[in-house]
């Protein structure tokens, strides 16, 4: 019997193999994504408080919009942030923000505020959400898995980049002298005060400057008679003056003071650029090579007007070939009539062999202003300086910037703009005017590598300022 059953055991065995075989090959297996990355981030039109003018002149507040679609986020993949490298400007509100999101799933949570805790929300693309703080984002992965956290920032700008902010520096000369006649200059990290002290003796005070700091005022001994102190000027690193005709050198590494071999009498310096711009003891411009050998310019005479007064320059790369310079010297005209309104402008540039002066007394040219200071700065160049002949224009009432290399110059009225009244932060900052009176009309200015502006007054106090975004630290 059991022979007679053993082909049919057999079969049925057969037969489920078949079918186990059959099924094993029709179910698919399926596996869920883990994947919990955050690819792509954006916000939308956010509000912006703004300052405006008046009718009458006054500031006035108002609130617009600002499309903020534009402004790029960075994704740091490996340290889960996200963040706009470039901050949104000043006032804009981030306390009711849209976001549009992309990731490797549509579940998108984030942490909201709810009373004193904070609880896990679905993110939905019309979500108001408050970016005062940075807020923390989680995606959920099509397995179940949580990812880990992104912290997600809104950078605002804290100051307006284009203005230019002003701090009082509590500073005095050495041993409390006051200089006249002052012209400062900065070379390697120092800034040197040329003045001359009650006695009529030309001191030479100097110091040391990092970042908006500034070390208290020494005086450096120099055993040279006769200095010119308006002739101190700044070249490849050292400062130079002229004292009798003849050329100084200080080293800033070691304050050392030695004379200069020339092959030429010089009476007074102008700038620093290539070569040392000059002139000679004939009143003629011409210029020292780095060998100090000197040039006479093809048509000396036509920067004559200058010379002797209390010369403003400098020298800087032209935009379509930095290896040449443009040259630029400014000058108050002492002139011989009251049509002389406004001041000397001399421009060259460092390929040519002579100076051209822009046409005076045209409504364009710069005012002629007592004791001018011109910089270039921020790509520009500014002037500034005591008040005009006739009172029109009051002492550091304001700020004329020419983008056109000195040929045309306009007022700035907004962002740089020097202080008008007394700082409630800082009550030693007034206005300029009230430093430039007090001191009887002196002052002089430099600019350093960190982009302030130095103004030195008459017993060593000192006005610190720099367009904000100068200062800004670079996030790309």
């Amino acid at each position: 019997m059991k022979i007679k059953f053993l082909p049919l055991i057999v079969g049925l065995c057969s037969t489920v193999w078949m079918l186990t075989s059959c099924l094993n090959d029709d179910v698919e297996e399926i596996t869920y994504s883990s994947n919990t990355s955050i690819t792509g981030f954006s916000i939308g039109i956010l509000h912006i408080e703004k300052t405006g003018i008046a009718k009458d002149g006054s500031d006035s507040i108002f609130t617009d919009t600002i499309d903020c679609s534009k402004y790029p986020f960075t994704i740091d993949q490996l340290n889960r942030t996200i963040e706009n490298k470039d901050s949104l400007p000043v006032g804009t509100d981030v306390t009711k923000v849209l976001t549009n999101i992309t990731a490797d799933t549509y579940y998108i949570y984030y942490e909201k505020p709810d009373g004193s805790n904070v609880k896990d929300t679905l993110w939905t693309n019309t979500d108001s959400i408050d970016f005062t703080r940075p807020v923390i984002f989680k995606v959920l992965a099509y397995s179940g898995v949580v990812g880990k956290s992104y912290q997600v920032k809104v950078n605002v700008h804290k100051q307006v980049p284009d203005s230019l902010q002003w701090n009082f520096v509590t500073n005095k000369f050495d041993q409390g002298i006051k200089l006249q006649r002052q012209k400062a200059v900065y070379a390697a990290n120092h800034i040197y005060v040329f003045g001359q002290n009650t006695a009529g003796e030309t001191v030479i005070q100097w110091s040391s400057v990092s970042n908006g700091s500034s070390s208290a005022w020494q005086t450096l001994p120099v055993e040279v008679s006769g200095i010119d102190s308006y002739s101190a000027t700044s070249w490849q690193g050292a400062v130079y003056f002229v004292a009798g005709k003849q050329l100084y050198r200080i080293d800033p590494s070691t304050n050392n003071c030695t004379p200069v071999t020339t092959d030429a009498a010089i009476s007074q310096l102008i700038v620093g650029g290539d070569v040392l711009y000059a002139f000679n003891d004939q009143q003629q411009s011409g210029y020292l090579s780095d060998t100090y050998q000197w040039t006479t310019d093809t048509e000396a005479e036509t920067l004559k007007p200058l010379a002797g007064n209390r010369i403003s320059a400098t020298a800087f790369p032209v935009e379509y070939n930095t290896s040449i310079k443009r040259v630029v010297a400014l000058s108050h005209n002492n002139g011989t009539a009251e049509a002389d309104t406004t001041a000397i402008v001399a421009n060259r540039l460092s390929i040519e062999n002579t100076w051209n002066i822009y046409t005076p007394n045209t409504p364009v040219v710069c005012p002629n202003l007592k004791n001018i200071s011109m910089i270039y700065y921020d790509k520009k160049l500014y002037a500034f300086g005591g008040g005009n002949a006739n009172g029109t224009i009051k002492p550091f009432e304001v700020l004329y910037c020419s983008i056109d290399n000195g040929l045309s110059w306009r007022k700035e009225t907004r962002n740089i703009i020097f202080p008008k009244k007394v700082s409630d932060s800082n009550p030693n900052l007034k206005p300029f005017a009230q430093y430039y009176t007090e001191g009887e009309g002196t002052y002089s200015c430099a600019v350093d590598q960190d982009n302030f502006i130095w103004i030195i007054w008459e017993d060593g106090s000192i006005c610190r300022g720099r367009i904000n975004r100068l200062g800004f630290a670079s996030k790309w």
